[in-house]
């Protein structure tokens, strides 16, 4: 059924619009990005806490993430590198990064793994990781780095909960290589290189950043 075009609301309007009040967008949308406006720069940014995979916590206010900015790019990474994820947060037309440090206070394990491909390529782009600790089984896959106006790393951060150590994490490498290793240790970095029977444990240390 085809529809009307051009019909205007019989409606009144609800009383005249203001311009010197910066309400633009009753006028021509269409001019708008001509002129440089922008109706996002009015839009908070929202963030939401995972609840056991069950539900969402809106902490926006909370985390005093909920800027105004016409943010366009997020990466989340452990930029202090003190087991919680951070967030870097971009936005369009000027103005700052803005880093968003997570003090949510709990202290879980966590591991970071990193990849080398030797047979698939040499960031292991493709593989699956899993791992069994703690009576559970956490599968995680390696995409390429990505993202709109910036991209994140392309190492695993893993959060294990309670878990103090990994009874055993399996690498399924591109080529079809496997690779198997137990009683990985919790709390650090872990290096794989495809093909090879041992993986290289390095601490992490806290970066001397200020957040």
């Amino acid at each position: 059924m085809s529809q009307p075009m051009n019909r205007r609301s019989r409606l009144p309007a609800l009383g005249e619009i203001d311009r010197e009040a910066g309400e633009f967008w009753a006028e021509n949308p269409f001019l708008m990005p001509g002129r440089g406006d922008n109706l996002s720069a009015f839009e908070r940014n929202c963030v939401y806490m995972n609840l056991g995979g069950e539900q969402f916590l809106d902490v926006s206010f909370a985390s005093g993430a909920d800027i105004d900015a016409d943010s366009r790019s997020v990466i989340a990474a452990d930029i202090d590198l003190d087991g919680a994820i951070d967030l870097l947060v971009g936005s369009v037309g000027g103005g700052p990064l803005r880093l968003f440090a997570n003090r949510c206070g709990e202290n879980n394990g966590h591991v970071l793994i990193e990849l080398v491909g030797v047979e698939s390529n040499r960031s292991g782009i493709g593989s699956r990781v899993v791992i069994d600790c703690d009576g559970r089984t956490i599968h995680r896959d390696v995409f390429a780095v990505n993202g709109f106006m910036g991209q994140g790393p392309s190492a695993l951060h893993v959060g294990l909960g309670n878990a103090t150590i990994i009874d055993r994490m399996t690498v399924y490498w591109p080529s079809g290589a496997v690779s198997e290793f137990v009683k990985v240790p919790v709390g650090g970095r872990i290096v794989v290189t495809e093909g090879e029977q041992t993986f290289v444990s390095k601490a992490l240390k806290l970066a001397k950043v200020t957040l």
